[in-house]
């Protein structure tokens, strides 16, 4: 079967112009809509939307405002997670989504998470890659820097409001794999301060106390060394959320919808096939 045909997208919204990515070619077959992690844009899920196709499922990748081909103004009040969920929201209103597996990575399952709290009725599953419920800081022994830490990054991003260029780099995840060529490139796609202030949302998180809401099955993924989400983060979380299933992967970073392509495919695939949302592909 052919690769996806990506069609690009946007919905235009008072806080300016949102891109997307969406094949939608098979009928009453559930649609993945993908939200990616900070300073990446929709590439990072261009291995798995291609398995994905193979298996008839639609797929819907997400530039969030300020990644990619999304509007990149510089005000403080854009970046916020109920903003993001918003375009989320409208996105999958647009296109007249129904049967809907949302999937966030990092500072995207923040935004999936907040989604999957105020509109469960919505997601026929959810999975999440990386991604805290509460301050990343809350189960480390530094979390009294948390406040410290957000002054300065605020400070830094007024600083640098001035910042920007011409054109911005369009990150190409399956090309830009390694730590320090990603990250630094990562820095060239967005302006400075909008990195700073989505930071800073690290800071307010706290769904702990709005897990229960989310109904529909959850995959949650993590590394085994993540020095961002604790193996202590994830079973509370785990606890609260009733119809989850936790994978640990042997690995040693955050990164791994962007650096472990085929083993998340592969972990996400065998999770919606065993809940039944998706079928093997029988051929004759």
């Amino acid at each position: 079967m052919n690769e996806p045909k990506l069609e690009k997208k946007w919905i235009e919204t008072s806080r300016g112009k949102i891109c997307y990515f969406i094949d939608y070619r098979f009928e009453n077959s559930p649609t993945m809509v993908f939200l990616h992690g900070l300073s990446a844009n929709h590439t990072t899920w261009k291995n798995l939307a291609s398995a994905l196709h193979q298996l008839r499922i639609n797929v819907l990748l997400v530039d969030l405002r300020g990644h990619g081909y999304s509007d990149k103004a510089k005000k403080r009040d854009l970046y916020k997670i109920p903003v993001f969920t918003k375009d989320t929201e409208v996105i999958i209103k647009k296109e007249k989504l129904e049967k809907v597996i949302l999937a966030g990575y990092s500072f995207g399952g923040f935004i999936a998470l907040d989604y999957a709290i105020k509109y469960p009725e919505k997601l026929t599953a959810l999975v999440l890659i990386s991604t805290n419920h509460v301050n990343p800081w809350k189960y480390k022994s530094i979390y009294f820097l948390t406040w410290p830490a957000y002054s300065l990054l605020n400070l830094l991003a007024w600083l640098l409001i001035w910042q920007g260029r011409k054109k911005y780099y369009y990150y190409d995840q399956e090309k830009d794999l390694g730590y320090w060529r990603s990250t630094f490139k990562g820095l060239t796609t967005m302006p400075l301060s909008v990195n700073l202030w989505m930071l800073t949302e690290a800071a307010h998180i706290d769904f702990s106390r709005d897990l229960e809401k989310i109904t529909c099955p959850v995959l949650i993924m993590k590394s085994r060394n993540d020095h961002l989400v604790s193996d202590a983060e994830i079973a509370d979380m785990a606890e609260k959320i009733k119809s989850s299933k936790t994978v640990i992967f042997d690995e040693t970073s955050h990164f791994l919808a962007s650096r472990h392509q085929e083993k998340i495919s592969d972990a996400i695939i065998d999770f919606l096939k065993k809940k039944g949302i998706i079928c093997p592909v029988v051929k004759f």
